[in-house]
């Protein structure tokens, strides 16, 4: 499936509303991303982040207002492998080695990023063999980063990445972000 307009649209987010029984969460978002952009939205805990975080990946739909990712809706962008994405919550298939994981992500998308440079890139080669079952919460959290990075998206979205690890795995992984941005033929075009 190809996206419309060949991702000149960028992603845009029209009048979003999302209200949970009486709490209304988003309040009317308007927001243009511009192809290249990197966005980091910013605020307290119940802000509501995540929520429009999930209305931009098509997990949650709005009470009101519209989502489009290159010119589609956020359905098609994901279907189409334009997409990949590092939320806070979910698990791993626990008996799985991290190279399988990745294999079997990998095998989903049209046209994903080599293997062994999403491993040396995302900082997970040396836990290639070991399963989910035998990794810490740090490793986990990369681990998930490499999940996202494997279908080599145009849109790159990370729902707190660095929560869960030490001073040591943040620097590791904004570095490893700063890298994979930096290279023409990046896993990590949008961000």
């Amino acid at each position: 499936m190809a996206i419309a307009n060949d991702h000149r649209d960028g992603i845009r987010l029209s009048h979003l509303t999302k209200s949970y029984g009486e709490v209304r969460a988003v309040r009317g978002i308007d927001v243009a991303i511009a192809p290249g952009e990197t966005v980091a939205p910013l605020g307290p805990n119940g802000a509501e982040k995540t929520t429009t975080i999930d209305m931009v990946l098509g997990l949650t739909r709005p009470d009101t207002g519209t989502v489009s990712v290159f010119g589609s809706s956020p359905a098609e962008a994901a279907k189409a492998g334009a997409v990949g994405a590092m939320l806070q919550t979910g698990s791993l298939v626990q008996f799985l080695s991290v190279r399988e994981l990745l294999t079997m992500v990998a095998s989903l998308y049209p046209h994903p990023f080599e293997l062994n440079d999403v491993l040396r890139l995302t900082g997970t080669a040396e836990l290639a063999d070991r399963a989910k079952a035998k990794l810490s919460g740090g490793q986990t959290r990369s681990v998930r980063f490499a999940i996202a990075l494997v279908a080599d998206p145009d849109l790159l979205v990370l729902d707190e990445p660095t929560a869960a690890l030490d001073v040591e795995g943040r620097s590791e992984f904004w570095t490893a972000i700063r890298a994979a941005a930096g290279k023409e033929n990046s896993p990590a075009k949008w961000m």
